[in-house]
This record gives structure tokens, C-alpha cells and sequence, in this order.
């Protein structure tokens, strides 16, 4: 076995138990072999390509992530995590712009920065949400390679958020936005770490009932995320360290053995010591979430 990632062979079983499918501590009904490797901390494991392509456009798979299909709740749910999305891109640069968002679901990060773009590209593959998002005059695609056809080398800004470890192949997946962005366009594309603090705090539990997903087939590490995008053809690369998740959830983990969500509160974690909390992980580079901030060479040919 090679690394699809960064080539080499030298390649640990991490993991051989049931895993997550769907929602926190839905277990599959097989057990999955978790690879790790060597060179560049890569998690993965085997995936059928093919079956992919139809899940993800599927009511199943909506179904088993949120136990939703319809857009409204789309929205309840993730309208939420518009803030923090733009604490990661800043505003400034969709003013006047064509920007694509990948994965962008039924539409609430985009649905915010419309007012501000000259054309928004909603890529998603849930036909029930490119209708709506269609209905709201965005250009929507399936996946990104379908875009392609009409916004190569067209596009200023491309973001994605919780998508690249979906894909069968995390190289083809940067690949692709490279190819949507003009010479000198930006991208910034954000994905789940291993969670390295609550991981070493619970260990297989953790690992099975959240870490490892049937639906997540990658987990980046720092440095295969940023091989990735290197491989793409970027070369200003800069992969910053988020923390998404507050001291409060990692106690309740502790203490109750079962994910909390991301806005779970305790009464005597104060905001000061939430914020405190999350910029020490982010410091000593062990986050739970990366961020890859990328710029297009303006001599790209």
C-alpha cells in the first residue's frame, strides 16, 4: 500500500473496530481498518468511489448526517456557523467577486456573502438543495468538476468547508479549485484535524463514536493538507491551526462519555476562559480544525 498522499509505504493499521456512520455513536455494522501514515500522519480508510458519487446526492445521506432532508432545516441548523466561517475568510475579499463555495449545502454561507459578490457558484451534490439554491439565482453545480466547463481559470475566490474529507481523492479535490481560480484568485478551504487534545484525553472512545466516520475517509494532518494543496499546483500555502470546540465541551466529553455539540456552555467557564482556551490549542498547534489560506500565482499560464 502507498500513500496517496505523500508515496510512501510506510503505513500503520491504527484501528480495526466499527466506526462512526452518520450522527455521534452510529455505528457501522462492519468493522473498518484505519490506515496511518509515516510520512505525512495522513488517517484513512478504504472507500468505494463509485457508491460515493450516488450517496452524496442521495436523501440517505442527508438523512444519516442530520436526520434532515428538507432546507429549512438545513438552515436551523447551520445558520449558526455563518459567524465563524467568517471569522476564518474575513469579508473583504467577496466584495465584487465571483466566488464559488464547494459543499455549501443549502446555501447559508452563501446566502450572506451574496450582497456583497458580482456572482455566486453553489457547488452541491443534494439535488433538493440546488433547487433552492437555484430558485435564489445562484449557478449550481453538482461537484466542482461539473464547473469547471464553464468557470475555469474564471473564479476569484473558491472556499469549502467541511468537504475535502469527503472526497475519494483530497489531491484531485485542490486540484480542481486551483483550476476554478483565476490567476491571483484565493482560496481557503477548511477540514477537521485528528482533534489531537480530546483524542489523547479519550482515546478509542472518542476514535469510534466521533473521529473516525464512515462518511470522513481522510483525516488531514498539517502536513498532508498542505501536500495536498502543493501537489494542486498552489505555492503560497499557509495552513493555520482553529479551534471550533470550547473547554466546556471537551468537560462534558470527560464527564459524560457523549459528544455535546459545538455550543454547549458550563456556567463557570467564563467567555475569557473559553477564548483563552482555544487560542493556547491553536498556539501549540493542536486544533481540532485546519484552515488552508491559498493564493493562485499571478503568473499562472
Amino acid at each position: 500500500m502507498k500513500c496517496l498522499i505523500c508515496g510512501s509505504t510506510e503505513i500503520d493499521v491504527i484501528y480495526d473496530d466499527f466506526i462512526r456512520d452518520g450522527a455521534p455513536c452510529t455505528l457501522t455494522k462492519e468493522k473498518y481498518k484505519m490506515f496511518q501514515c509515516k510520512g505525512c500522519d495522513t488517517i484513512w480508510h478504504r472507500t468505494d468511489r463509485k457508491r460515493n458519487r450516488e450517496y452524496y446526492q442521495s436523501r440517505e445521506y442527508r438523512n444519516k448526517m442530520e436526520n434532515s432532508t428538507d432546507v429549512s432545516s438545513y438552515h436551523r441548523l447551520h445558520d449558526k456557523e455563518v459567524l465563524e466561517k467568517l471569522e476564518f475568510t474575513g469579508t473583504e475579499l467577496f466584495r465584487n467577486a465571483k466566488v464559488a463555495d464547494i459543499g455549501c449545502g443549502g446555501g447559508s454561507f452563501l446566502d450572506f456573502i451574496s450582497g456583497a459578490a458580482d456572482e455566486i457558484i453553489a457547488v452541491e451534490p443534494y439535488a433538493v438543495y440546488r433547487e433552492h439554491l437555484t430558485a435564489k439565482g445562484y449557478h449550481t453545480y453538482a461537484y466542482a468538476e461539473n464547473a469547471l466547463n464553464d468557470y475555469m481559470r474564471a473564479l476569484d475566490v473558491v472556499t469549502s468547508f467541511d468537504v475535502i474529507e469527503h472526497a475519494d481523492d483530497p489531491v484531485v479535490f485542490m486540484e480542481e479549485v486551483y483550476r476554478l481560480l483565476k490567476p491571483g484568485g484565493k482560496a481557503i478551504i477548511g477540514t477537521p484535524s485528528d482533534s489531537p487534545v480530546i483524542r489523547a484525553l479519550m482515546g478509542r472512545e472518542y476514535e469510534q463514536k466521533l473521529l473516525f466516520s464512515v462518511q470522513h475517509p481522510w483525516i488531514l494532518s498539517e502536513k498532508g493538507f498542505s501536500l495536498c494543496c502543493e501537489k494542486a499546483g498552489f505555492r503560497n500555502i499557509c495552513i493555520a491551526q482553529k479551534q471550533r470546540y470550547g473547554l466546556s465541551n471537551l468537560l462534558l466529553w470527560l464527564k459524560e462519555r457523549q459528544p455535546r455539540g459545538r455550543y454547549c456552555r458550563l456556567d463557570f467557564i467564563s467567555q475569557t476562559l473559553e477564548q483563552t482556551y482555544r487560542r493556547e490549542i491553536e498556539e501549540k498547534g493542536q486544533a481540532d480544525y485546519l484552515v488552508a489560506y491559498l493564493e493562485k500565482d499571478k503568473q499562472e499560464i
